[in-house]
């Protein structure tokens, strides 16, 4: 008796478990999910089908039937494509695109909620979008040396227009559209390098020139200060001249007065800058000015 308690306990457990599944569902965080009522959507009093993340509650199939999708962002690429640019040049592009489900509802109408139908249909429209873009542009806006040639930017701008354009009745919402990778053909391979060669040689003389340029312009403006401060410098020297020569003729209008000490004094002075180190000077005791060693003569500078 107490065994068939407990099998009876065990089966009733189960049937809750199995009923609790049958009759409710989950929808992550990362997933969006719709409900369809005999495979026609069931929308909200705003018209949306997007069931948020949660518990819900459900009737079994065929009744209600719940379709999950992956809402993290998607990121899709393809291989090398060759396009022609507006100047009837080859080039080959790797594009990627990155983009999320927007709509669950157009998402499951358009591919049934299959993941690799929605890559197909947005290979198709990068491919139109890349071919449509690039064919408005040259060549040397996607590879050159010159930087204010290049307009990758411009036209993944361009392609994430169209491609968005084109996907937004798939439910699906452009984040990115980057192109990966450049190629060129093996039979413009020669051509093309000896092209950015040239740039690059043009660019070189281009940053020469300007060099020399501002060299002589730094040249010039350090000549101009070097002229103004030798004019400021003559100037100054002219003055303290001028003044030295001043000073010079109050000393000469009191050496009139006295000659003799006014000779006196400039022998001295030589003397003194002669004697000034240790030194032994062998010469006559009678020249000017070794002669005040001998004779002084200090009566007549006295007077």
């Amino acid at each position: 008796m107490k065994k068939n308690y407990i099998t009876l306990t065990i089966g009733a457990f189960l049937v809750i478990i199995f009923g609790f599944m049958l009759f409710t569902f989950q929808v992550r965080e990362t997933e969006v999910a719709i409900k369809t009522w005999f495979l026609k959507a069931v929308k909200d009093d705003e018209g949306m089908a997007d069931i948020k993340p949660g518990f819900g509650f459900r009737l079994p199939w065929p009744v209600h039937d719940v379709h999950k999708f992956d809402k993290r962002i998607q990121s899709s690429e393809w291989t090398f494509e060759e396009t022609g640019t507006i100047d009837a040049q080859p080039i080959l592009v790797k594009v990627f695109v990155t983009w999320k489900i927007s709509d669950a509802l157009k998402f499951f109408s358009s591919f049934s909620g299959d993941m690799a139908k929605a890559n197909e249909a947005l290979e198709g429209n990068v491919r139109s979008a890349q071919n449509a873009v690039i064919g408005n542009y040259a060549f040397n806006n996607l590879v050159t040396t010159n930087k204010e040639e290049l307009k990758l930017d411009a036209i993944e701008d361009d392609m994430k227009k169209r491609v968005g354009e084109d996907s937004v009745g798939n439910g699906i919402e452009i984040i990115m559209v980057g192109i990966k990778r450049l190629g060129i053909p093996e039979s413009v391979t020669s051509a093309v390098f000896e092209r950015m060669k040239a740039e690059r040689q043009a660019e070189i003389q281009k940053i020469q020139a300007e060099g020399e340029r501002q060299a002589k312009e730094i040249k010039a403006k350090a000549d101009l200060e070097a002229n103004k401060i030798l004019a400021v410098a003559r100037a100054e020297a002219i003055q303290i001249s001028g003044e030295a020569e001043a000073q010079a003729a109050k000393s000469y209008k009191v050496f009139k007065q006295n000659p003799e000490l006014a000779n006196f004094l400039f022998q001295r002075k030589a003397l003194e800058g002669l004697l000034k180190e240790n030194s032994t000077l062998i010469l006559d005791p009678n020249t000017p000015p070794f002669n005040l060693l001998t004779q002084p003569n200090t009566g007549k500078a006295a007077e």
